[in-house]
């Protein structure tokens, strides 16, 4: 009995390493999502602020390159837009992703303490019931 319940353990531990692996995987996924949106959003936040800073010309000689400086930044932060669009839906997939190992990791953390408890209970339990037997045994004639 004691090494059935040791085993179911021990399935246990392995069953909660695996789901820590997949936690730390999906993590990883969700970091590396997250961090092409910062730098996206970073790239557009540094062309709108070159698009602002070096829009205007001081002469005649640079007004036939602005129009198509201008087109060409546009471009440049419409692409980047729509990369940030399609990341999104998939950094919000990534964490529920994320939620989803992380409440299935914990279901077995707390099935395996669970357990743990419940045995150390049953041992107590066990010297308990035998220290009755020995006191009895010590004081019948």
């Amino acid at each position: 009995m004691n090494t059935d319940r040791q085993r179911r353990l021990r399935a246990l531990e392995v069953m909660e390493r695996l789901k820590r692996m997949d936690t730390e995987r999906e993590a990883q996924s969700t970091a590396s999502l997250r961090d092409s949106m910062v730098q996206l959003e970073a790239e557009k936040t540094a062309l709108l602020a070159r698009l602002s800073g070096e829009s205007r010309i001081e002469g005649l000689e640079g007004a036939p390159y602005l129009g198509r400086f201008i087109r060409s930044m546009r471009a440049e932060l419409d692409r980047i837009s729509h990369e940030i669009a399609r990341l999104q839906p998939e950094v919000a997939q990534a964490e529920d992703r994320l939620r989803a190992a992380l409440s299935e990791q914990k279901t077995y953390e707390t099935l395996r303490q669970r357990r743990q408890s419940e045995g150390r209970k049953a041992a107590r339990k066990r010297e308990a019931h035998d220290m009755d037997l020995l006191t009895v045994m010590r004081w019948e004639p």
